[in-house]
């Protein structure tokens, strides 16, 4: 059976030799071959460590010559670099050029070709591959960035469809089912909850104004149709109502009331102020809503009557999808910003309101305006006016 020695015994001879003592003396004394002394000395450094690699590969009785033994003679080449390369040795072959890709700096490609065991032609044709590759992986990373940018920028509430058109006006053409593909890898999506339910109170003796709007929905100029909704908002343990005018031409919301009571006083008046107080009406105005107490009672009636301007239009009886614009706002609002939130107080209610309609006005598009914003497509219609004028 082969005889085994401990490092400690190594450590002495080899220091012993490195005083001066000759190995046949050394090799006598502790019963030892004269050549594994020698051996030993060569193994041994001064940090007290024994490289067997370091002898494998530089050894000239080993079958062939090192393609370092040269270099490593002339002292260019340390002892741990080769540690490094018989480690990759074992490796598989992607490995192996990433180690020559992270080492040309320090060693010629050509020399650790050789040492590891594959051609030049391999590893500059896996080069250009890997440089193809990580150009596409830093693209999609890249675009993985800007995909969670405006999804954060717009409250979390885009999906794939809305965020393509997004990437699309900064000049990133891709398909919608790849932007969906990576915001699935990224564990994003739209953040939407529960099903929105219209609730509208017709049962009253007002006078009911005829279905004049007709669902058209599609208008070209400010200020000529204005819809108008009410919609519940709980917090804590009691009911606010939400009370919107929007522009059809720009769907812009030009006014807004928050209540505790559901008077028309306090819902529907007090969003028509707002809304006059920010846009303009034309000849020909129509003001449509649903057939709701609030809009029929003798209050906004008589206001609406004794305006030459304003006509007012009525929803057919239970029919959502004659004020479906209206109605579309309130489902936008509940889903992507009531539904996600806890209220307690009126303050924090109307905070957040005001903040999503802010957003809402400037930020959001809108598919029914070809993916514009509110304001964007204000301007247009503005500058349209202008071009006529001029």
């Amino acid at each position: 059976m082969r005889k085994r020695y401990n490092k400690e015994l190594k450590t002495m001879i080899a220091e012993l030799l490195l005083s001066g003592q000759h190995p046949n003396t050394v090799a006598d004394e502790y019963g030892i071959h004269a050549s594994t002394a020698r051996l030993w000395k060569r193994q041994y450094n001064r940090s007290g460590s024994f490289y067997r690699l370091w002898y494998l590969l530089i050894n000239p009785r080993r079958k062939g010559n090192s393609p370092f033994k040269k270099t490593v003679e002339r002292g260019r080449i340390r002892t741990r670099h080769f540690k490094k390369g018989h480690k990759h040795l074992l490796c598989e072959r992607q490995e192996r050029y990433e180690f020559i890709e992270h080492h040309r700096g320090e060693f010629s490609v050509e020399r650790m070709c050789k040492c590891l065991g594959v051609s030049r032609n391999a590893y500059y044709k896996w080069k250009r591959k890997w440089k193809e590759v990580t150009k596409v992986e830093s693209r999609t990373a890249t675009l993985k960035r800007k995909i969670r940018a405006i999804w954060k920028e717009n409250r979390k509430v885009y999906g794939s469809p809305k965020i393509t058109k997004i990437l699309q006006r900064q000049g990133d053409l891709y398909h919608e089912s790849y932007i969906s593909r990576l915001m699935k890898e990224m564990g994003i999506k739209s953040l939407t909850r529960r099903k929105y339910v219209v609730t509208t109170d017709s049962r009253h003796s007002y006078q009911i104004h005829d279905n004049v709007l007709d669902r058209t929905f599609e208008v070209e100029q400010l200020g000529k149709v204005w819809v108008s909704d009410i919609t519940y908002i709980r917090c804590n343990d009691q009911w606010l109502y939400l009370t919107s005018v929007i522009d059809l031409a720009d769907r812009k919301v030009i006014g807004w009331s928050l209540s505790k009571e559901m008077t028309s006083q306090n819902t529907v008046y007090q969003a028509w102020i707002n809304a006059r107080k920010h846009r303009e009406i034309t000849e020909g105005f129509i003001f449509h809503s649903d057939r709701g107490v609030q809009y029929a009672a003798h209050q906004m009636s008589e206001l609406f009557r004794l305006n030459i301007k304003v006509t007012q239009s009525m929803s057919r009886k239970g029919n959502c999808w004659d004020n479906a614009v209206a109605e579309s706002f309130f489902r936008s609002i509940k889903c992507e910003m009531v539904y996600l939130n806890d209220f307690n107080y009126f303050q924090q209610v109307f905070q957040a309101i005001k903040e999503y309609i802010d957003w809402y006005n400037t930020n959001r598009i809108h598919q029914g305006l070809g993916y514009l914003t509110p304001i964007e497509k204000e301007r247009i219609l503005k500058n349209q006016v202008i071009k006529r004028a001029a």
